[in-house]
């Protein structure tokens, strides 16, 4: 009672930034701020701020720029996320950024399953539990802070730019040959001489993702999304589809395969879809499917 007594001034300093902290973390302050450019993930809660998403499409960029969310009679929500990959999935589940009610449909490519891809550090289910939430999100937080700092120093209004309704990104027209072919030389360096063991963590969360939503009676589908078939699909990619297919049918899964369905004048690049005439077209078949069973 003597310590309490002695130090009260710095132990109800100590809570109230804690408070602060579980206030800032527990009421998406970014995601619902104007003042901040937003990840991907926050874009979709501030579009469906509802508490239980009910029907849940999940991928990475190829279904951001395939599925059109607004144009779709199935109800699905376009969780897609620029570097998603399953393990991304998994922690929004089991750490409760997301709570889904009645379906989930995974859309996957290969790096959708790759241990290592890059991915945005803003998310917010990459925060440790003893980061503080500011710290977590110095790289947004500081920048405006220092330069509404010197903004008020100069007379002017401190108040940061305020971004408009932000959208995620999406793909319009064909990429240049030249550059394709480019871009698929540095796939080939990059990703697609890898081991089959650099999908193992990815392919551990698909099983988990599943068990989880067998157990709260979410029931799961799967899609291999698009592939332009004017290139030639390498061994690993099919080697890497045919690791997470053993899964599906191991736990009973409906999987669609549109991977050479979609003639290539539909596509942006190798994945991607042209938002303009391939994500319609697209949006369309798995529509029909998704409501055929």
């Amino acid at each position: 009672m003597k310590f309490i007594k002695n130090n009260l001034f710095v132990i109800i300093f100590v809570l109230f930034i804690a408070a602060a902290d579980l206030i800032l973390t527990y009421n998406n302050f970014i995601a619902k701020s104007d003042y901040f450019v937003k990840n991907d993930f926050e874009i979709t809660q501030c579009k469906h701020p509802e508490r239980v998403w009910d029907k849940v499409f999940f991928g990475n960029s190829v279904v951001i720029s395939g599925f059109m969310e607004e144009k779709s009679t199935s109800g699905f929500i376009n969780l897609g996320l620029d570097y998603g990959v399953v393990t991304d999935l998994w922690d929004m589940i089991r750490k409760n950024h997301i709570n889904i009610g009645s379906e989930l449909v995974i859309g996957l490519n290969y790096l959708t399953l790759y241990d290592d891809f890059e991915t945005n550090p803003t998310y917010i289910w990459h925060k440790k539990w003893y980061q503080p939430y500011a710290y977590f999100e110095r790289d947004r937080f500081y920048p405006i802070i220092s330069d509404g700092f010197s903004k008020l120093l100069n007379g002017e209004n401190p108040l940061p730019y305020k971004y408009a309704e932000q959208e995620k990104a999406v793909y319009h027209g064909m990429i240049a040959e030249k550059a394709m072919l480019a871009k698929l030389e540095e796939y080939e360096e990059e990703y697609f001489n890898l081991p089959l063991d650099a999908f193992s963590e990815n392919i551990e969360a698909l099983e988990k993702v599943i068990k989880y939503c067998n157990k709260k009676g979410i029931r799961v589908r799967a899609v291999w999304m698009p592939w332009n078939t004017k290139y030639e699909m390498p061994i690993l990619l099919k080697n890497v589809k045919q690791r997470a297919n053993d899964v599906f049918v191991k736990y009973n899964i409906s999987v669609l395969d549109l991977e050479t369905e979609i003639p290539p004048e539909y596509f942006y690049d190798s994945g991607h879809l042209n938002y303009d005439i391939g994500a319609p077209r697209f949006t369309e078949r798995l529509d029909q499917w998704l409501e055929s069973y």
